[in-house]
């Protein structure tokens, strides 16, 4: 055992001076009062407000800091955890997903930073993963002990036991890399080894969307926490990319389950972006992938670069490292579970399949760190602790409140080990809600082949101040005869911009009350104008944007927003800057008053 003394509690030990209150520190720091310490000395305790200063303790004044208080230090937890653990299964050091150390001529440090988290003494444990997948071979000595047959089903054969055949070896490799046991020598781990985690068994010839509909939600009350999807439509081939709609039933089962499930906290759900790049593949054309409440997952290969067959798109959250061709051209499969004995591995599978689990097992170690998290504040710590740090550096979207974002990447790749400290410090978030606009009948002809400057543009006035927390949704009516033609463009008050779909190969016809999805504009405020260009990139035929309504989903207020944070030199974001120079502004401005 070897002490911690480093983890960080979001609070502040204050030494006050005689003539400051705790009233006045309160009003002039923005903290909130804990209680007076049981010292001889007159010590109080106070933590940051995660609502107003969302950048933790370097949010708060120092100036104000320093002119209020005789001392202030950090208080940061003393805990005694395991010291560095070191897996002992054979695949293990094959594992780049877990720790790249530049194996396979990947880049070290690309992988889910899980070892961190590790070594903190979090596996997992007493959190259940639901897949969704083809099968599990549950006899597999990688998964048996960490399998639940309580909340298993087939619904391809409506039995309780979802093994599959010896063919659907999908499910049983998703398994591996999100809940494989540690330390029996057997292949590899998975990010969260003593987690537990049942099968419902969807992916076969003869399920249905009521199957689905049925195998994302909880009837075991309470059993599950995550619910990992590495599937979807087949909405791209060799003809195309084409616009796919959810049945609403199976939306209401998810919408039911992240509100109902998990005592009320929410199952949080994470999905596979999909495979179609090569096809000109964007998450918003379909997939579960693309609805606020879910985390969507993009792959990354061993050495950052985006993986070839990865979908693209503004509705993507995070990534994951899977499969790929790396810079030197040498492609790289996951090592996992498979299922031609219950002692088999693989070292080729990838995909966003493989990405997805590999999220699922952080939200693990996540949820065991603090099981009072709900689904949002679980998708706002994947957001905020995401890492661009070995990705590639070009065509990152800055939004106002300094998130990065990419149409590749999400926020950046999964880190376990900083999502793990931000969940050991989440304080309650205010309840999440969402309004939408009134219905905007437009229609107007959209510019025929469209260049740069010659979009349709509509502008609507939101009223409503909302931090934005899930994202942007437009539900949009356009009639043209070639929907592929058509590309949609969002800017948000403070000018932050995204390409919401861009023109493609689809012949088919119309889009009616369609969604789109943005997660683009995190922490922003929905209140402001918000502008929609839409253009036509093809000749000849012509169409109409009908009508259209926004949604946001986040956190209301009744005044405005913090103020904006800033960069600084190391690239992590701080309101410091804007505090201390208005500060410095009004003291100045004093000192002048006075001299004059």
């Amino acid at each position: 055992m070897e002490q911690n003394p480093s983890r960080e509690t979001g609070e502040l030990v204050v030494q006050l001076k005689d003539n400051v209150s705790v009233e006045e520190f309160v009003a002039q720091t923005g903290m909130i009062f804990i209680r007076k310490l049981k010292l001889r000395k007159d010590y109080y305790l106070f933590k940051y407000d995660r609502v107003n200063h969302k950048n933790g303790l370097d949010s708060i004044p120092v100036l104000s800091l320093e002119t209020l208080a005789v001392s202030y230090e950090r208080n940061r937890y003393h805990n005694n955890v395991p010291s560095e653990y070191n897996p002992t299964d054979s695949l293990f050091y094959d594992q780049f997903h877990l720790k790249n150390t530049g194996q396979y001529d990947g880049k070290t440090g690309v992988d889910a930073n899980v070892s961190p988290a590790w070594d903190k003494g979090y596996f997992g444990k007493n959190i259940t993963i639901s897949i969704l997948d083809d099968g599990v071979d549950h006899a597999h000595e990688d998964l048996s002990s960490n399998f639940l047959m309580k909340g298993s089903w087939d619904y391809c054969l409506d039995q309780n036991d979802p093994i599959g055949t010896i063919n659907n070896t999908h499910g049983t490799s998703c398994a591996g890399l999100a809940a494989a046991t540690d330390g029996n020598g057997v292949c590899g781990l998975g990010v969260a080894p003593k987690a537990n985690f049942n099968m419902r068994r969807i992916l076969c010839d003869g399920s249905t969307y009521s199957d689905i509909a049925e195998a994302l939600t909880d009837e075991s009350e309470g059993v599950i926490h995550i619910s990992s999807n590495s599937w979807g439509p087949v909405q791209c081939d060799e003809d195309g990319c084409y616009y796919w709609t959810t049945p609403s039933f199976i939306k209401d089962a998810l919408l039911d389950a992240v509100q109902n499930g998990r005592e009320g906290k929410g199952i949080v759900y994470v999905w596979a972006v999909g495979n179609y790049a090569e096809y000109g593949g964007n998450v918003n054309f379909a997939r579960g992938s693309k609805i606020a409440q879910v985390i969507g997952v993009a792959a990354v290969n061993n050495d950052g670069g985006h993986s070839f067959y990865s979908s693209v798109g503004s509705a993507i959250v995070v990534s994951g490292v899977s499969s790929g061709y790396n810079s030197k051209g040498n492609y790289t499969g996951t090592r996992t579970t498979d299922r031609a004995t219950t002692t088999s591995c693989r070292d080729d599978f990838g995909g966003t399949s493989s990405a997805t689990p590999v999220v699922a097992g952080v939200v693990a170690l996540i949820l065991e760190a603090n099981p009072n998290l709900n689904y949002w504040q679980v998708q706002q710590i994947i957001i905020e602790t995401a890492s661009r740090e070995n990705l590639p550096t070009d065509n990152w979207i800055q939004n106002s409140k300094g998130f990065d974002y990419h149409e590749h990447f999400g926020f950046g790749l999964v880190d376990a080990s900083a999502a793990l400290d931000a969940a050991l410090n989440w304080d309650a978030d205010p309840t999440f809600e969402q309004f939408e606009t009134d219905l905007q009948t437009v229609n107007k002809i959209i510019p025929d082949n469209g260049g740069s400057d010659d979009y349709l543009t509509e502008k609507i006035q939101v009223e409503k101040n909302y931090t934005i927390v899930g994202g942007v949704e437009i539900r949009i009516t356009i009639t043209h005869d070639f929907i592929g033609d058509i590309g949609i463009h969002l800017e948000s008050p403070s000018g932050t911009n995204i390409d919401i779909v861009v023109p493609h190969i689809d012949y088919n016809a119309n889009l009616h009350n369609y969604p789109l999805f943005a997660k683009n504009f995190y922490g922003e405020s929905s209140k402001g104008e918000w502008t929609i260009h839409v253009y036509d990139g093809y000749e000849d035929d012509i169409g109409t944007l009908d009508s259209y309504k926004l949604i946001f989903y986040g956190i209301p207020h009744e005044s405005d927003p913090t103020p904006t944070p800033t960069p600084d030199a190391s690239g992590s974001i701080s309101n410091f800057g804007n505090y201390s120079f208005l500060l410095s502004f009004f003291l100045l401005a004093i000192i002048q008053l006075i001299i004059f």
